[in-house]
């Protein structure tokens, strides 16, 4: 059972879901395309097969990834993010960047076009502007009776983690 933080901070929520070792790294796998189940215990250099299998099911009954039975005898199946699953690609990019940035991670996301790292940029949908992340605070959400607050500060606002 993931660790329950007991916070409305949506990092909190967060990471009673995504912190789950190995969860995000399932995810950064399939970003590049469906898997199979042989793909991640060949890229996961230490998961255990139960371990993997067990975040698979949470990931897919989260409506995160979708799994499809491409053989049924032996029963095989193939991994894709669905939608929702999609939207984690600027997280799974933020944890790269500053991983790059700040730790001996031996690999650094650039920009195709000119070959430069690239870097984190908070975005407002309404104001179709760039904002600084000191320019977003928390807010409790409007209709929602003791609901996480609108993404600010920490996790940005708008289209947080959008990247330029």
């Amino acid at each position: 059972m993931p660790k329950q933080y007991g916070q409305a901070c949506p990092v909190a929520k967060s990471l009673e879901f995504l912190g789950e070792r190995w969860t995000l790294l399932i995810v950064r796998d399939l970003l590049r395309g469906p898997k199979k189940f042989q793909d991640f215990e060949a890229s996961l250099a230490g998961v255990t097969p139960g371990v993997l299998s067990q975040r698979l099911k949470i990931l897919e009954e989260s409506g995160v990834v979708d799994r499809r039975l491409y053989s049924e005898h032996p029963p095989r199946s193939e991994y894709t993010l669905t939608s929702r699953g999609e939207e984690l690609r600027p997280i799974v990019r933020a944890m790269a960047i500053w991983g790059a940035k700040h730790l001996d991670a031996g690999l650094v996301l650039v920009h195709d076009a000119c070959e430069t790292p690239i870097e984190m940029a908070y975005y407002c949908p309404a104001c179709d502007a760039q904002i600084a992340s000191s320019d977003s605070s928390y807010r409790k959400r409007a209709g929602r009776a003791g609901g996480a607050g609108r993404a600010g500060g920490a996790g940005g606002a708008g289209r947080a983690g959008r990247t330029r």
